[in-house]
């Protein structure tokens, strides 16, 4: 959907991700939070600590809000997207990841 106006990089294993990200680092990273080897939330716990620079969001269908609100509140989530999500959902959340992006370069 986004791949004409964005570098849009998938991957389906847990293993390709880690891969990928250590090759290519993203600005944005996007994650289910139902994966088949890990929960979303503790994947992007984990970027957070490899590639903290990257904006990292949660796409979620069903899940203890607690549980993500506290991930958020630390800043190991910047945003959660609940599921079904629209382009339009999408959209804010590229914008508002571009603007977050765009503060933190200018800061370093």
């Amino acid at each position: 959907m986004f791949g004409g106006e964005y570098d849009v990089r998938t991957a389906t294993t847990l293993s390709e991700a880690r891969r990928m990200l250590t090759e290519h680092p993203a600005d944005i990273v996007i994650s289910d939070q139902s994966m088949p080897e890990i929960k979303g939330t503790d994947f992007l716990s984990e970027v957070a600590t490899t590639h903290p620079s990257s904006y990292r969001v949660l796409l979620t269908g069903s899940i203890h809000l607690g549980g993500v609100i506290s991930e958020v509140g630390s800043g190991l989530i910047q945003l959660f997207i609940p599921k079904p999500w629209t382009e339009q959902d999408m959209r804010q959340m590229l914008e508002r990841a571009g603007v977050h992006i765009a503060q933190h370069s200018k800061a370093h």
